[in-house]
């Protein structure tokens, strides 16, 4: 599962639509887009974002384990 799969899925799970997410994180709509359509990347600023909007992970964002919780809990 890619960077940017893994941000649809949780911004699915979390409930979110692609401009309320954005609004959290501070982009557009469109560039979230791209994050979850892997033509872009987000660096490391909005992976920190990322990870307090969605309450994941940034080891999960970054597929580096499959759990998604924050703080190896």
């Amino acid at each position: 599962m890619s960077l940017g799969t893994r941000i649809a899925s949780m911004r699915g799970y979390r409930r979110l639509n692609q401009d309320q997410l954005g609004g959290m994180v501070g982009v557009s709509k469109q560039t979230i887009s791209g994050w979850e359509h892997d033509s872009s990347k987000p660096n490391a600023n909005y992976i920190r974002e990322l990870c307090l909007a969605l309450d994941c992970s940034a080891d999960y964002l970054l597929e580096l384990t499959d759990d998604y919780r924050r703080g190896g809990a």
